[in-house]
């Protein structure tokens, strides 16, 4: 387990993200950031590579700014491992934005994110949407910064769903990516990610698949 002193990094950079948005954008963070958040009262602690996080792409050009003010270079974080990284490659400057200063990265993918029926709505791929209950956003601490996250159950599905698809094709940290996942089943609400499952969705084009039945490890 690692000393949470090595994360001290992460509450400043997310203090600058929530200082460079306004106040009604619509973004959530997802990854190893709400997964420490959650497991650190069982125990589960490790270091942070960087923070993941989902925003609109409405208002985001004022977002890039502001962080460009606060001192961010800005890069992406598509690379050579990952599956068509050829044509997402063609779209990093608009839509994979890695942002970075003295190493500490600030990875935000953008898409035009819509709420529908209770439901948020937004593209992973191109063409490929994905979609869960808006409740599954909730507001978190991380350190005395408060941001908008996924909530437990919705990340235990982002973490299994990953696994099974783009860890197929990606091997790299994916004993890392077990443990979490492991570490996350000992903390979701089972009922709650019932419920979770059965709202979440793939959108290719205009057919809306279930995602297959996800079961605590």
């Amino acid at each position: 387990m690692a000393n949470i002193d090595v994360n001290r990094w992460v509450e400043a950079v997310l203090n600058d993200f929530t200082k460079s948005v306004p106040d009604d954008f619509l973004y959530f963070v997802l990854g190893s950031v709400p997964l420490i958040s959650y497991t650190k009262d069982i125990g589960y602690q490790r270091s942070i590579k960087d923070i993941d996080i989902i925003a609109d792409a409405s208002k985001f050009s004022s977002v890039k700014k502001n962080l460009d003010n606060l001192g961010y270079k800005q890069g992406t974080f598509i690379d050579k491992k990952m599956p068509f990284y050829k044509y997402l490659n063609k779209l990093a400057e608009k839509k994979y934005f890695r942002f970075y200063k003295e190493d500490k990265n600030l990875e935000i993918m953008t898409s035009d994110i819509e709420i529908i029926n209770d439901q948020i709505n937004f593209e992973i791929y191109p063409g490929i949407k994905f979609s869960f209950p808006l409740s599954g956003i909730n507001k978190i601490r991380f350190g005395k910064t408060v941001i908008k996250a996924v909530i437990p159950e919705v990340l235990y599905c982002i973490y299994s769903f990953g696994l099974k698809t783009y860890g197929r094709f990606v091997k790299t940290n994916i004993d890392q990516r077990k443990k979490d996942l492991y570490f996350l089943s000992k903390i979701v609400d089972k009922k709650k990610l019932n419920l979770v499952v059965s709202q979440i969705c793939l959108h290719l084009g205009g057919i809306k698949i279930r995602i297959p039945r996800i079961t605590i490890i």
